[in-house]
């Protein structure tokens, strides 16, 4: 969805024509006429210190990201669901094909059908997920522009020229009075009429805050809406990191790669949901190699935090405290990127293969001791999500870091 619709009010301009006919259909305003002179010096200031206010803007942005946020940790729980709920169909089946039995029991048949609605309901909502997050990022974009926006509209305002002293209307009349009365004596004088022609050539129509507003927004929007679906989503940090997410979700154990972000969208802007098209062989990856290790600690990790400089993760405590010890900004320990502490976040999704990993090993431990009907604990997935985002408030960086 194109942005338009998150800082800009319903309200339009109104034109002349259309006030001139509420005026006509009995409203008390007069019909809209167009500023004859430009904004004072008061109303400059305060225009450009509505520019230069961030507080509301940072509001929308906070709000947005949490957003994001949460239609991340959605698309991960509802097709971590998914999967486990699979995996015990899977595992009802090969039970019943070991022990010798064709046919499947009327608990494996329940199972089956409500996976199989299961499994439409989750691409579903998935589906309406992912529109939800492009929709966010629309706003957020035209947040971000709206700054530019508004710089655009004082500096088109503070251009404005003030322009010479126009006649009222009621001067008008007199002077037509006044000159009918010279014609009926005898004098007549031209100069008057040419003077004002002259002045009505020379002057520019002045344009309205509202409307140069309204302008400078329709301009930004369709520069946004020519971008590419690449530029707008695949290349944004937050579609990212949901496409990461949803990926892990639908591919928790044989870990295969996340497709290359140019394949995530066709020719006309609409995401593919596999990313890349199936037969394009120059695509296909070999499954990555899951290191759930820090190169700092040598120790699984615990709380891992990635960074927004470079893709290495490391245990929190181990790459604070080495910024730290280095007044709070240094090289990566692995390569060559300048990181800060204010760089450093919660990486969601290596703790979500820590603890995937954890409770497979807890599983395999406990493989022995479980019955034949064992069901999986789902709530263990479900709550994953959840636990990420209460966790979060406990695990950031105190913002005195940052400095």
């Amino acid at each position: 969805m194109p942005p338009g619709r998150l800082v800009q009010g319903s309200r339009r301009p109104q034109s002349t024509a259309s006030a001139s006919t509420s005026a006509h259909n009995g409203s008390d305003l007069p019909p809209y006429e167009p500023p004859s002179h430009p904004m004072n010096d008061a109303g400059r200031q305060a225009l450009a210190n509505i520019t230069n206010n961030n507080a509301e803007m940072r509001k929308y942005e906070d709000h947005l990201s949490k957003s994001a946020t949460y239609l991340r940790e959605a698309v991960g729980a509802i097709n971590d669901t998914l999967f486990a709920r699979k995996s015990q169909l899977t595992s009802k089946i090969e039970k019943r094909r070991g022990r010798g039995e064709s046919e499947k029991g009327e608990d494996e048949a329940e199972l089956e059908e409500y996976v199989n609605k299961l499994n439409g309901d989750v691409t579903h909502l998935t589906d309406e997920i992912e529109a939800a997050l492009r929709q966010v990022i629309d706003y957020r974009a035209e947040v971000q522009g709206e700054k530019l926006v508004l710089g655009s509209v004082v500096d088109q305002v503070q251009s404005q020229k003030p322009r010479r002293e126009r006649p009222s209307r009621k001067r008008k009349a007199a002077q037509r009075v006044s000159d009918n009365s010279d014609e009926e004596m005898g004098g007549v004088d031209d100069e008057p009429e040419e003077a004002e022609a002259v002045e009505a050539e020379d002057e520019t129509p002045l344009t309205g805050v509202r409307e140069a507003l309204h302008k400078a927004r329709e301009s930004k929007a369709r520069q946004y809406r020519a971008t590419s679906a690449y530029d707008r989503y695949a290349s944004n940090n937050e579609y990212i990191a949901f496409k990461k997410m949803w990926h892990d979700a639908q591919h928790p154990e044989d870990q295969v790669p996340l497709p290359d972000a140019t394949t995530w969208f066709d020719n006309q802007g609409r995401p593919i949901r596999d990313g890349a098209p199936a037969g394009d062989e120059d695509l296909i990856i070999e499954r990555e190699v899951q290191d759930l290790t820090c190169k700092l600690t040598l120790r699984p990790f615990e709380e891992p935090y990635a960074n927004q400089k470079c893709p290495h993760v490391f245990e929190k405590t181990a790459i604070v405290e080495y910024l730290r010890g280095t007044g709070g900004k240094a090289q990566c320990p692995v390569c060559t990127k300048e990181l800060r502490i204010k760089d450093l976040y919660l990486d969601e999704l290596t703790l979500r293969k820590v603890k995937r990993a954890a409770r497979a090993a807890r599983e395999s431990e406990d493989s022995s001791n479980a019955g034949p009907e064992e069901q999986v604990d789902e709530s263990l997935l479900v709550g994953e999500s959840t636990q990420l985002r209460s966790g979060r408030a406990s695990n950031e960086i105190k913002q005195d870091d940052s400095e």
